[in-house]
Parts: structure tokens; sequence; C-alpha cells
């Protein structure tokens, strides 16, 4: 019952937060803040499209039959007090403070694969510096993106924000990771 009763908690809190809390205008000089609790769920729109939004680690990005095509694994994040929670419960031997104000929960090896859309906007946090700081919420076009990903390395180990409609990835944006 305490596990459903946290899910439960962790749905609300991410409908409520949002998955977007991080963005914000390109003028911010601050890095964005992410949601406290980021789990993949899935919604309809007024329209009747099923909304899929998740966190994942791109494993691959590659041009198939002229479409970007991506390999995700998704993720779930925690921030803050939810970290420390998230990470006790995974290592509930580990007696030292756990450092870092995230954690990343990766429990499903499950790789799922997606065409990106012409469309699909693409945000990044770490492409580019502006006066020496990094250039928060940066819109890029899909051959910056695919540029950005190759130079990390595939498979690439920091989290994306994805927003998937209808099966077809429309949204992807940079979690920044300190």
């Amino acid at each position: 019952m305490k596990k459903k009763y946290v899910l439960l908690s962790s749905l609300i809190l991410c409908s409520l937060l949002g998955t977007e809390a991080y963005a914000g205008s390109q003028q911010e000089t601050a890095a964005p803040s992410p949601s406290s609790v980021i789990i993949p769920t899935s919604s309809k729109d007024k329209h009747g499209n099923t909304i899929e939004k998740s966190m994942a680690y791109v494993k691959t990005l590659q041009v198939k039959n002229g479409k970007l095509v991506v390999s995700l694994d998704y993720v779930q994040w925690f921030f803050g007090e939810e970290a420390v929670k998230a990470y006790r419960q995974d290592h509930p031997l580990v007696k030292e403070t756990y450092p870092a104000p995230y954690y990343i929960r990766n429990s499903n090896p499950k790789i799922r694969t997606f065409e990106i859309s012409p469309k699909a906007s693409f945000t990044l946090q770490t492409n580019s510096t502006k006066d020496g700081d990094l250039h928060w919420n940066e819109s890029v076009n899909a051959d910056t993106f695919s540029k950005f990903v190759q130079s990390k390395g595939i498979p690439y180990q920091l989290p994306f924000h994805i927003e998937v409609t209808n099966g077809v990835i429309t949204k992807i944006t940079e979690q920044y990771v300190p």
C-alpha cells in the first residue's frame, strides 16, 4: 500500500509541477530548476491525441529512410529531498549522506525507439556559451541537436525531457545536470 501511495503521490506531484518547470526565457542567467520527481506519464489532450512525457537517455540517434530516429532508455528523475529518499530506497545499506542534489533511477532496461517529427522542437542547456556562461534554453534545429548528441558520444548519459505525441517525438529538451 505504501508503494502505491508513493507512486500516486509522485504522479500527482508531477502533474502539479509539470515536466517543464525548468523551462524559461532565453534571457535567464541561472540554471533551469527541474521538478522534484519526474516519471513517465501518459495522457490525452482535448483532441484525443496521446501525449507521453518522460526523461530518457539517448541510446542511438540515426537517420533511417530519410527520417531521424532515436532509441531511448527511460529514467526517473528525483531532485532535492526526493533524490535522497529515492537513493535510500535503492541503496538501503549505504550509510554515507547522499551528496548530489539529484538522483537518476534507471530500473527498466527496455529501449524504446521513436521517429522524431520534422516539426519537433529541440532545446539545449549546454550547447553553447554566451559571455562565458551557458546559454540556457537554447532552441536549436534537428541538425544542431544531432551534432550535439553525436559530439557527446552515444550512448549519451545525460537525460533529456521527451514529449511523444501519438507515437512520434515532438519535443526534446536537455536536462542540465550540475
